[in-house]
């Protein structure tokens, strides 16, 4: 199978959709034209120095191979300090959220120090509004980063790094893992999701609540399958389960994606990977459920679908 990722998102550092990334993106162009600039400036010195006679030649040297760039390479080092120090955000973010990378997903955390909403995989943010993000690891080292918002940031085991973002274009746009973490490293993305302010605060109060209560009686039987096959030892729903070992299950319908940001969330997709996740994602550590009869495994589906 070939993943559908591509069609999640943009993950390009030249479509700016954060105050970082724009910071970074001005900067980077900055500092690329200034060493264009010194080469060029220090070859044509050269090229008179070279020409000259006497004491000239001294003055071409010093001035052109000296001056200039350690003139132009302080005003970049001064420049780039109070970039970094604008990136770094305000000292109190508007909000907090906890992202804790593992192998091979994304376990989050909204309010992680007041109602600690779990969510999985995707990251909403607010528009126009600073958010700390509180970066841990539970087993290797893993890297977040969404080039269109801001840098990268190392997830270190038994450390808490932070990264500020403040995201200034709505839509949904690709993170991935950026340290090679083990065998499903390439597999392991997620989307940031921008939405307005009254809009994220809405997605909030949705992710307070319970999960969506069966209606269909095919539901109705794929939350009984879920329960007596062993899911409910592993993944959330809210109301129902609070496992914590596999990714959130309460709103995993809405997602966009499946299987961290890797494929197209429809019927299909979610019925092979819960038939035969090793095939579409190695080195996941979820099993294979393809001891599931047919009946039982579409109304799982169909339950888990209606998770919005």
């Amino acid at each position: 199978m070939e993943s559908t990722l591509d069609t999640f998102g943009s993950q390009d550092t030249s479509n700016v959709a954060g105050f970082a990334a724009g910071e970074t993106l001005w900067l980077t162009v900055l500092m690329s034209a200034a060493g264009v600039a010194i080469f060029v400036v220090v070859m044509v010195f050269i090229a008179l120095a070279w020409r000259g006679r006497g004491g000239g030649q001294t003055w071409w040297i010093v001035g052109g191979g000296v001056i200039f760039p350690v003139v132009v390479i302080g005003t970049l080092f001064v420049t780039s300090t109070f970039v970094l120090r604008a990136i770094a955000g305000p000292s109190t973010p508007a909000h907090v959220i906890e992202v804790t990378g593992k192998q091979f997903w994304w376990d989050v955390i909204y309010d992680p120090e007041g109602r600690a909403l779990r969510d999985a995989n995707e990251v909403v943010l607010p528009l126009g509004e600073p958010v700390e993000i509180r970066l841990k690891s539970t087993d290797v080292i893993h890297s977040f980063w969404v080039p269109s918002i801001a840098g990268k940031m190392d997830m270190i085991p038994g450390r808490v790094n932070t990264l500020t973002v403040t995201a200034t274009r709505e839509g949904r746009f690709r993170g991935q893992c950026a340290e090679f973490c083990g065998l499903a490293h390439p597999l392991m993305a997620f989307e940031a999701v921008v939405l307005p302010p009254e809009e994220y605060d809405a997605f909030l109060a949705d992710l307070d609540g319970e999960a969506r209560d069966a209606v269909t009686p095919q539901e109705r039987r794929g939350a009984e399958v879920f329960q007596t096959s062993g899911c409910v030892a592993c993944h959330r729903v809210q109301g129902i389960s609070d496992a914590r070992i596999g990714p959130d299950l309460t709103r995993v319908g809405g997602r966009a994606a499946l299987g961290a940001g890797m494929w197209e969330m429809n019927t299909g997709n979610l019925a092979g990977w819960i038939a035969d996740v090793g095939d579409m994602k190695p080195g996941a550590e979820m099993p294979s459920y393809n001891q599931l009869s047919g009946p039982d495994l579409r109304a799982l589906v169909a339950w888990l679908e209606s998770l919005t």
